[in-house]
């Protein structure tokens, strides 16, 4: 196996709120898209249920809507909180990425992984970082900065033809 890209990134504080930055920017009207339709759609339902006279189901639907908005409102703040507190950002972990013609690794001090290309769910290119997310959620962060094999250019070229429509330069 040909070593084509090596990578080296530092997670910081600060680059991980620029990724949050750029993921909110890229899904957070979508988020929020769907979370008013579906409060519009318990909303209803509340309406239907009372004008019904069926006061237990609406009083269910309504407990089930503030359960809905809570969720949607507060699992990002502590999903963000619990990620900043984590081990990689606050002990400024840094991971090693290395890109192979079918695979990529990432190493870093306790665990090693091996990732297909075609379960990348996306990757989005900044002018600092490469994206990699490995769902809508998650994503591996490249800087540009860190490149010790290849360019950023290369690595653009690479992953171009490696995950066809998944790329998308910002």
């Amino acid at each position: 196996m040909k070593l084509l890209f090596k990578n080296k990134t530092k997670y910081t504080k600060q680059i991980y709120k620029k990724f949050l930055e750029f993921h909110q920017e890229k899904y957070g009207a979508t988020y929020m898209g769907y979370t008013i339709l579906l409060i519009i759609l318990l909303i209803f339902c509340v309406i239907v249920q009372i004008q019904s006279n069926n006061y237990l189901l609406s009083i269910l639907t309504t407990c089930i809507l503030i359960g809905f908005i809570f969720w949607r409102l507060y699992n990002p703040i502590k999903t963000v909180q619990k990620e900043i507190k984590s081990e990689k950002i606050e002990n400024e972990q840094e991971f090693i990425f290395k890109f192979y013609d079918k695979k990529f690794m990432i190493y870093s001090k306790k665990t090693n992984s091996e990732i297909k290309y075609w379960k990348l769910y996306k990757i989005f290119e900044t002018d600092d970082y490469f994206y990699l997310y490995i769902d809508k959620e998650h994503a591996f962060l490249l800087s540009k900065k860190g490149f010790e094999i290849g360019t950023p250019s290369g690595f653009r070229e690479f992953i171009k033809r490696k995950c066809r429509f998944k790329f998308k330069k910002q």
